[in-house]
């Protein structure tokens, strides 16, 4: 096959770039009013990548439902329970965040942003070629630190939150150029940034296909 190429750079963290300190008094929305907030009211994360909140007290019994767009301009939505004076992260990552809803009022000032981690969009593979042949080569500029996992779950019918990754260990916490291959059938793989904001480049090619 033609290798599929991913290119991964995130911006820098911005804890309360979706939405600054505050405090609801009742259930509903929180305001979108970080840096990161376009004119329409809507968070634009550059590339997707983990939403964190950040609680100052409190909030264990509070809901959060985040809603928004992946790479691909597909709807995006998780919940998230609130946690006592420290911080949480949603499993899966947004590009954009277009509503943040809490289920309940709460006291303690809370904001919405970014971390450093982020993973990109699933590369289906074809499990049903034999021999089952895959090399991925990656290669990095800047600071950053990526891994490249895989998965066994039906990318195309299971609900995203449900699939498990695994690190492939030849391409865990990478910080400089590497290369890696599957020989075993994996139903697809993606490319995660643990940290930094440099620029990460990975190569898919699949034997078998055209």
């Amino acid at each position: 096959m033609r290798p599929i190429v991913q290119t991964r750079q995130l911006a820098a963290a911005d804890p309360n770039g979706i939405a600054e300190d505050q405090q609801l008094g009742a259930p509903g929305d929180l305001a979108l009013d970080g840096v990161l907030v376009d004119s329409d009211g809507v968070a634009q994360l550059g590339a997707q990548r983990q939403v964190i909140f950040e609680s100052a007290g409190n909030i264990a019994t509070v809901v959060f439902t985040i809603t928004g767009t992946n790479d691909s301009g597909s709807p995006v939505s998780e919940t998230v329970t609130g946690i006592n004076a420290s911080t949480v992260a949603t499993v899966q990552s947004f590009r954009t965040v277009t509503q943040i809803a809490a289920d309940a009022s709460f006291a303690s000032d809370v904001e919405v942003g970014t971390n450093g981690v982020g993973a990109s969009q699933p590369v289906p593979l074809d499990q049903y070629i034999s021999p089952f042949n895959v090399t991925l080569g990656l290669v990095i500029s800047g600071t950053v630190n990526v891994t490249v996992q895989f998965t066994f779950a039906d990318v195309f019918n299971d609900a995203p939150e449900s699939w498990t990754w695994v690190d492939h260990p030849d391409l865990t916490a990478q910080t400089g150029n590497g290369e890696g291959i599957f020989i075993s059938p994996v139903s697809a793989c993606r490319l995660l940034t643990n940290s930094g904001d440099g620029e990460a480049i990975l190569r898919i090619a699949q034997a078998g296909l055209t």
